[in-house]
């Protein structure tokens, strides 16, 4: 499930428009996962970039995957590292149900777009707004499943691959109409 927070209204319509595409990218790539995207300005995400990436300026996405917990392993973890024996089912089931409760509101990921430079880019690519927008978001999503472009022994060749692919398939459903 995607959710979008401060969207702003000029990208409103466009992004109830691209939301089942992106959902299905986001199930076929990551898997049934809660994912937020959150629209802050320029000044906002410079900061964010300067202390999560050491990167002087605003950008147009950045991402941060905080995945799901395997509550089980954890659970077998510390009582191992405790030293007592797993002796009752019922308590670690409890253990599971409390745990699955306090995670199932957060988010698997979240993705903080900066509209500003996504419109900067937009002029840059020689692309209209709204594709660079769709770009950037399905660009986010398939971070949030473990593609990078940055790190020596990166999959940047497949993530651009898919990115192209998704987007021009998305685009020829709905761009038209954009």
């Amino acid at each position: 499930m995607i959710t979008f927070e401060n969207i702003p209204l000029r990208v409103e319509n466009m992004l109830s428009r691209f939301k089942p595409y992106l959902e299905d990218i986001a199930r076929q790539e990551v898997g049934e996962v809660k994912i937020n995207f959150v629209f802050i300005d320029s000044g906002s995400i410079a900061e964010m970039n300067k202390e999560y990436r050491e990167k002087k300026g605003p950008t147009d996405v950045l991402t941060f995957v905080y995945g799901d917990t395997d509550a089980i392993d954890e659970i077998i973890e510390r009582e191992e590292i405790s030293g007592e024996t797993i002796k009752n089912i019922d308590e670690i089931e409890s253990e599971l149900a409390s745990l699955s409760e306090e995670f199932s509101e957060l988010p698997y990921a979240e993705g903080y777009l900066c509209l500003d430079v996504v419109k900067e880019n937009a002029k840059e690519f020689g692309n209209i707004l709204e594709k660079e927008l769709l770009t950037v978001l399905v660009h986010s999503i398939l971070h949030m499943a473990g593609y990078d472009h940055e790190y020596e022994g990166s999959n940047a060749e497949e993530m651009f691959k898919k990115q192209n692919d998704y987007v021009e398939r998305i685009w020829a459903n709905i761009g038209r109409n954009a």
